[in-house]
């Protein structure tokens, strides 16, 4: 006995003290101004409650030439719930940072701080960790830091344009970015002539107001001397096996179950987990020589249920699409830089999961078109994803005159009673938003019940809360005036808790519906 209590003692020991460190991008902003992007490690440690402990160490924020250390983040005893594969955990609560031990940092400034509020927000799915931590220095420096670690899937990796690699085609090379792939790394029976013409190259001319120093210049060619191709660059893989420029052979593709990696190791593929609302992208066009009959550049993104799709079609995939953004007429615009916004369409398409999304963007909009000198220079690729409410109701009761940037309402319900979670119905204005309902009912005798709605967006990073507070008119003053209806009731009794058989009218007395419900009641 005592040797299987000390092996149940060690295995316990062993759970509560696991921890998974992640290793990831960081992306800092302060007062929405963004910092340069930054490598770190993060962990996590779970104990046998599904609670949980993150710790961020050494956080340094980079502005300029300085390098101004915060501290350690640590955020504990934060509850999880698990879906599936996924482990969401979330809270709301002060820390104290401390001293970090990076060399080099002389100055940690976290710890002077006191007591800080944040709040976190993340997921655990599989291999990968995903979360958004806001922290509130607004009462001691003015700022507030929001720290996102990896992207969840939800963006495309590399989606600003910074990192590029050296792809190789024969003798031509390119400067191709990381996540992304164009005519060097592609397949079919002409690809050996196509890949012959660099199309992508590294530019310094970047988007006004950004923090990266990058974007991705995408120029056409000419095949074989003088036929247009078109400069492409997708998150998928490319083919060149058509003569003819319109052929269904010539693509863009994508995989999953392909393992084949490009010169950077990265997979001819990018998937995702959510419903984006939209996509956002800055780009500038020049058609070298104006082409009246094919004037525009062109952006498809097309996310699918993971199964083998192209881009143009061979056949209907309408079976295997979630939902899809496109702009096919992408004008000059005086060679300027220029924000697209692209929402998604998902109405005609299927209610599947998402898992997989290709996007594709090309010189010009019809294949082989154009001319052999055209630019398209893109930048800062962003999936958006809405989180906010549109409509609450309550047991079919619309609040009336809601806003979504207002957050408290009341609501007067004749006769609606104690309500629960259940009872409440949110609109919001995403595909993918997260919703809950918490529900808590007053001690004050008038039968009011509050509301708690909070709305998140899918990728974590919009959280909108709304508060409904519910009350019945008729049971204010602790009396309910309704009229009896005895199929709802299981007893009635006077005030002095003795059951009445025939009630007296105009005489308040207390009613036990079959709900278990207790009210005054007057009687009618």
């Amino acid at each position: 006995m005592k040797k299987l209590l000390t092996l149940a003692a060690l295995a316990f020991a062993a759970f509560t003290a696991q921890a998974t460190d992640y290793t990831d991008v960081l992306k800092v902003t302060v007062n929405g101004n963004a910092l340069p992007d930054q490598e770190t490690t993060v962990s996590i440690d779970a104990n046998e409650n599904q609670r949980y402990k993150l710790s961020l160490t050494n956080l340094v924020l980079q502005m300029g030439a300085q390098s101004i250390g915060i501290g350690n983040i640590v955020v504990d005893d934060v509850p999880g719930t698990v879906d599936g594969d996924v482990t969401t955990i979330r809270t709301s609560q002060s820390i104290n940072i401390t001293d970090g031990d990076l060399e080099g940092i002389s100055l940690w400034i976290g710890p002077s701080l006191g007591s800080v509020p944040v709040e976190l927000t993340a997921e655990i799915r599989g291999s990968q960790l995903y979360f958004i931590i806001n922290i509130d220095m607004t009462a001691s420096l003015g700022q507030t830091i929001s720290v996102q670690f990896g992207n969840g899937g939800y963006q495309i990796g590399n989606s600003g344009f910074e990192n590029f690699h050296t792809a190789t085609a024969g003798s031509a090379t390119s400067d191709e970015p990381n996540n992304w792939h164009s005519f060097m790394s592609c397949t079919g029976m002409l690809a050996g002539i196509v890949s012959s013409v660099p199309h992508t190259f590294i530019s310094d001319d970047v988007r006004p107001g950004t923090t990266g120093t990058k974007s991705v210049l995408i120029k056409s060619g000419l095949a074989f001397g003088s036929i247009v191709a078109n400069g492409t660059l997708t998150t998928g893989r490319l083919k060149a096996g058509g003569f003819s420029a319109t052929s269904t052979d010539n693509n863009a593709f994508l995989d999953i179950t392909s393992t084949e990696v490009d010169a950077n190791g990265d997979p001819f593929y990018a998937l995702i987990n959510g419903k984006p609302d939209s996509l956002a992208v800055w780009v500038k066009f020049k058609q070298e020589t104006p082409v009246e009959e094919h004037p525009y550049a062109t952006i498809t993104a097309v996310i699918t249920d993971g199964s083998y799709y192209q881009e143009p079609v061979d056949k209907d995939y309408t079976d295997i699409i979630v939902g899809r953004a496109a702009d096919t007429k992408i004008a000059s615009n005086g060679f300027a830089w220029q924000k697209l916004i692209m929402p998604f369409d998902y109405s005609a398409y299927t209610e599947k999961d998402p898992k997989a999304i290709l996007v594709t963007i090309s010189t010009n909009a019809d294949p082989g078109e154009g001319t052999g000198a055209d630019s398209l220079l893109v930048d800062d690729f962003e999936l958006i994803y809405n989180g906010t409410a549109t409509g609450i109701s309550v047991k079919g009761n619309a609040v009336e005159n809601f806003a979504p940037a207002t957050s408290d309402y009341t609501l007067s319900i004749k006769g609606i009673g104690e309500i629960t979670a259940e009872d409440v119905a949110v609109t919001t204005n995403a595909k993918d938003a997260k919703v809950t309902v918490d529900v808590v009912h007053t001690d004050d005798g008038a039968g009011t019940s509050i509301a708690t709605i909070t709305v998140m967006s899918a990728d974590l990073k919009k959280v909108s809360t709304y508060t409904v507070t519910v009350t019945d008119p008729d049971i204010a003053d602790g009396i309910d005036n309704l009229t009896f209806d005895d199929n709802a009731i299981e007893g009635i009794y006077n005030l002095n808790g003795q059951r009445i058989e025939t009630p007296v009218s105009g005489q308040v007395y207390i009613t036990k519906y079959a709900d278990g419900k207790t009210v005054k009641t007057i009687m009618k």
